[in-house]
């Protein structure tokens, strides 16, 4: 939890136990979006629409990695991983089609990642 809001914050929540409101923990960053009208699923599935509309399937499979591989390593790791993945990042072709359609102000139209064997239901 201090990661997520911080050790003072983290102190506050967890001395007092004491709840918070969806507005107090969107702010204090417990939340990532707070969906005051409407739907939350109509709201996810609009996000997840976004998402796989408008990124790169690459891009977003290497963040997921990313996310993963340096959820508990060192500053120092995490940088000298994210400088060899930038460097693959920007020879890539998503690149191009992401400055291409951003220019043409049109969606991007990025091609998708291949099918693993893992993937594949059984």
């Amino acid at each position: 939890m201090p990661r997520l809001v911080g050790h003072s914050r983290a102190a506050d929540q967890l001395l007092s136990s004491r709840m918070v409101d969806a507005e107090e923990a969107f702010r204090v960053g417990l939340l990532d979006h707070l969906v005051l009208t409407g739907s939350v699923v109509d709201a996810a599935v609009a996000y997840a629409a976004d998402l796989a509309r408008l990124c790169s399937p690459a891009s977003m499979a290497t963040i997921k990695s990313q996310l993963s591989n340096d959820a508990d390593g060192t500053y120092a790791d995490s940088v000298t991983r994210a400088e060899g993945l930038m460097f693959q990042a920007f020879r890539g072709s998503d690149v191009v089609e992401g400055v291409a359609s951003h220019l043409d102000k049109r969606p991007p139209d990025f091609p998708s990642l291949p099918v693993r064997s893992s993937d594949v239901p059984l």
